[in-house]
């Protein structure tokens, strides 16, 4: 009989202990650790899914994802003094990982990070009207088109801001500024029919769907990082500490 009760004793306090190791791990998971988050920024909409490593979340760790897409439709743009049509799309966006530090715990942030991104352009420029040549007009399907290709590929990030990924309430708001590192972009070109002796002409380009002259302060002519603006809206997981 007491082997009996010894045993069970032990039984007892076995599954004591487990469920005290559940529930901690439990309050553990409930606990400031988790957030979801959507995000504008200037390179796309998107969400985010964040973890927070230290306690009052003070270094905090999170996955996004943003992405926009556009068509450029019969666009008109002056080059050389010559009326042109810009054809083709815009898409920005990145896939990345991200780390927020709160040196005073409070909402002020330093962010660094590595995305992938998606940035990309992809325009056929043409003429508008036929070109007179004597005494005759050449049309524009006769002259040819010239087609810019732009894109942008893995690059680390560094920003700053203010809001945390897990905030300390239910719903939190951020707004952070920051830059992707890209290098100085390549942008390749390829002219057909009478343009294609052109080919291989540098065309300044600011990188959506405006075109410019000859100017050395465009933005991206020289730059070699990608500058973003970002805000959004957070919310935690779980329960909420007093």
């Amino acid at each position: 009989m007491k082997n009996r009760l010894l045993f069970l004793s032990i039984i007892l306090i076995l599954m004591n202990k487990g469920m005290a190791q559940t529930q901690a791990k439990t309050n553990f998971l409930n606990k400031n650790r988790f957030g979801v988050g959507v995000n504008i920024s200037t390179n796309g909409v998107g969400a985010q899914l964040a973890y927070s490593i230290l306690k009052k979340s003070k270094l905090i760790a999170r996955v996004e994802s943003r992405y926009f897409y556009s068509d450029i439709k019969d666009k008109e743009i002056t080059i050389y003094r010559s009326q042109m049509l810009v054809n083709g799309y815009i898409k920005r966006g990145s896939i990345g990982f991200m780390l927020d530090y709160h040196p005073f715990g409070n909402s002020f942030k330093l962010s660094s990070g590595f995305a992938i991104l998606f940035n990309e352009i992809n325009n056929v420029v043409s003429y508008k009207d036929s070109v007179p040549n004597g005494n005759i007009n050449i049309s524009p399907d006769e002259i040819g088109t010239i087609t810019i290709g732009y894109n942008l590929k893995s690059s680390p990030y560094f920003g700053i801001g203010f809001g945390k990924s897990v905030p300390k309430k239910r719903v939190g708001f951020c707004f952070e500024i920051g830059f992707y590192y890209t290098g100085i972009p390549t942008i390749k070109t390829r002219a057909t029919k009478m343009l294609e002796p052109i080919s291989t002409m540098q065309y300044p380009v600011l990188v959506n769907d405006w075109y410019y002259g000859n100017s050395s302060d465009l933005l991206f002519d020289e730059l070699s990082f990608l500058p973003v603006i970002n805000c959004g809206l957070n919310i935690k997981l779980g329960k909420i500490e007093n």
